[in-house]
């Protein structure tokens, strides 16, 4: 201990270490993540820090996390040093650090202290810090993950501060461990070869590559949207346009279904009790995310309809025989924002139609092999699509000149991505919304986000019972346009309507939208029921209920009652529920096998919405009185507050009640 230290009081010592403890609880990531109308703790990796932040918003973004956090732990550090020296200093160091990984304000769920370490390191020994800073850009350069560039940055640390300043060897040797002891995920991943490369600007959800960067044609930041079904940077918005970019709960990746009560565990069939181990948890995790067909009880009565979904064979076009009508004046000009499954879906059935039909993505190579091949391959590998689809990677030539505007996108990047479009929009131009949620802070329906960001654009919702995986095969299904222009849903009706596309017309706006985002968050409950194996009664109880806390919710609002038992309403309610194309239901299967929620949605690979939604669900029935204990319930196991087990024991220790109050 050096001599200055021995002079400077403990308590002096300990206010630093308090002081410098609370500055480390200062996260940009989750401060610009708001400004953006994002919570970065669950959107993709979910880790609060830079590299996540540069996935979700942007580089931007990224880069001004990365100097924030720098700077907060450079200050502190040089504080701590003018106090105690090279004791104060590393006192300062670790206390920076422990604050900005173990958060107290945010239930010590901070980042992984990368940034805020080579700050504190900069101030300690700055050229110890550079030395390992260049060994982490040449890995960096070389691997593109940041998890590696930073593992071998904190192990090659000590060596270097034992050659400028060995005085904090043991330190060092310290932080260095601790820094790899927080990258235990990544190393993990690292292994199994999991590990993506870094992309940029993709919110929803970031640890899917498959494309690269996603960069559009123009690079320009307003075509920059992410709804593609690229890499990192194209997945979420894409995969989002899998739940939320529909009428129903699309998904691009599934496990075998459980459509029946026969059939309710069969994915799980190699789970004994409570009492395995998680290796067999993981695989069996794994299962539940096998490539999705459709339901086992449809695949189990045509064993030659099974084999042509089976993405190992060809893919097939199910529209072959198809007669596409000639529209003449009623031929629509459209554009469908989001080249996930649902996006993808839609824009083959309206072209189908008769339609022009453009379909955006951000990813201009993923878009080009789309175009080369006839196959989404990402999300719809054994489909074959019509060579009538025209692709761009610009949204502005999208959307320029269309009189009909698809919104395939995540519920919580509709605000961004239609304010992005609203500058092109043309006069008097329909916008059709497939998105179902209700944003978060804002605790405003799509509907309402729609009247702030394109105020002149027609608004029509379109929701209902269905999937991508069924529509893109061509089978019957129905839905519901819903909107206060009465000619425009009858547009919408008639724009959409196929001999195996039912639409019909509503203009029950709140209760369409409010059954679409609320039946999301039960069909996670319903999924943690199966999951737990709490049998067919429970998932059936917790339905019935679940129209009634919709039900009373809507109504709170201003909605039909009548809206609740129909397509948007209980139907869009069963499908979700009971299917494993839902990857709400999924994610809940997870969650009751035993998964942490953030975990399970990684695992699910797409956007949850119902993840995102659960908690402003919960805050809307506060803020109106409105009792909705199956959904509240649900928001405290998504956030960690309580276990499956005992949001059942709250659940049934209720006070009894009569049935229909």
């Amino acid at each position: 201990m050096n001599e200055m230290m021995e002079t400077v009081p403990m308590s002096t010592l300990i206010i630093l270490a308090v002081v410098t403890y609370f500055v480390g609880n200062i996260n940009p990531a989750i401060i610009i993540g708001k400004m953006h109308h994002v919570d970065i703790r669950k959107e993709g990796s979910g880790n609060p820090g830079m590299t996540n932040t540069i996935r979700v918003i942007g580089l931007k973004a990224g880069i001004a996390v990365f100097v924030v956090d720098l700077l907060k732990a450079f200050i502190s550090v040089r504080v701590g040093f003018s106090i105690a020296e090279l004791d104060g200093a590393m006192i300062a160091f670790a206390a920076v650090v422990l604050g900005h990984c173990f958060h107290l304000i945010y239930k010590f769920k901070g980042g992984k202290g990368v940034a805020a370490s080579l700050g504190a390191a900069l101030a300690l020994n700055w050229m110890s810090a550079v030395a390992a800073l260049i060994v982490a850009a040449i890995l960096f350069a070389v691997t593109r993950r940041m998890s590696v560039a930073s593992i071998f940055a904190a192990v090659s640390f000590p060596f270097f501060i034992w050659l400028y300043e060995p005085y904090c060897l043991k330190f060092a040797i310290g932080a260095a461990i601790f820094l790899v002891l927080m990258h235990a995920q990544n190393i993990g991943r690292l292994l199994r070869g999991e590990e993506k490369p870094l992309t940029i600007g993709h919110k929803g959800e970031a640890d899917s590559d498959d494309e690269g960067d996603g960069a559009s044609d123009t690079g320009t930041a307003e075509d920059e949207v992410s709804d593609d079904n690229g890499g990192n940077a194209g997945a979420a918005d894409d995969e989002a346009a899998d739940d939320a970019e529909h009428p129903a709960d699309p998904s691009n990746t599934a496990g075998a279904a459980a459509d029946a009560d026969q059939h309710a565990y069969a994915d799980f069939a190699d789970m004994n009790g409570g009492n395995e181990d998680m290796d067999e948890r993981n695989h069996t995790a794994a299962a539940a995310q096998a490539e999705p067909l459709i339901s086992e009880a449809i695949l189990a009565s045509d064993e030659d309809d099974k084999e042509t979904l089976d993405p190992k064979h060809e893919p097939v076009d199910y529209y072959e025989n198809k007669t596409i009508p000639v529209l003449g004046d009623r031929k629509k000009s459209i554009a469908v924002i989001g080249s996930g499954s649902f996006g993808t879906a839609i824009a083959n059935l309206l072209v189908y139609n008769g339609h022009d039909v453009t379909l955006y993505g951000r990813n201009s190579e993923a878009l080009h092999h789309m175009k080369k091949t006839r196959i989404n391959e990402r999300y719809l590998p054994y489909v074959l699509l019509s060579d009538r689809i025209k692709y761009v990677s610009s949204l502005r030539h999208a959307v320029i000149g269309k009189n009909m505007i698809v919104f395939a996108v995540p519920a919580q990047q509709f605000r961004s991505v239609s304010e992005k479009c609203s500058k092109y929009l043309e006069d008097g131009a329909v916008v059709v919304n497939l998105a179902k949620g209700i944003e978060q802070k804002t605790l405003l329906r799509m509907s309402e986000v729609a009247s702030e960001t394109i105020p002149a654009a027609t608004y029509v919702a379109l929701s209902g019972p269905t999937h991508a995986e069924e529509i893109v095969r061509n089978l019957p299904a129905g839905v519901v346009a819903v909107s206060r222009n009465k000619a425009a849903a009858e547009m919408v009706q008639d724009t959409f309507m196929s001999e195996n596309f039912r639409v019909y017309t509503q203009d029950d706006m709140v209760g369409v939208e409010i059954a679409g985002a609320v039946k999301n968050v039960i069909a996670i409950a319903t999924g943690i029921s199966d999951g737990m194996k709490l049998g067919s009664n429970a998932r059936a109880a917790l339905m019935t209920r679940a129209i009634h806390e919709i039900k009373r919710l809507g109504s709170a609002l201003g909605a039909y009652g009548d809206t609740f038992s129909g397509l948007s309403g209980i139907g869009d309610l069963m499908v979700t529920c009971s299917t494993n194309l839902s990857r709400n239901r999924r994610c809940g299967l997870l969650i009751g096998l035993g998964l942490e929620p953030e975990e399970a949605v990684k695992r699910v690979g797409s956007v949850v919405e119902g993840y995102y939604t659960a908690e402003a669900v919960a805050e809307l029935a506060d803020r109106y009185s409105v009792e909705m204990p199956v959904c509240k319930v649900t928001d405290l196991v998504l956030r960690g507050e309580i276990p499956p087990k005992e949001a059942v024991g709250l659940l049934m220790s209720r006070e009894k009640k009569e049935e229909l109050q």
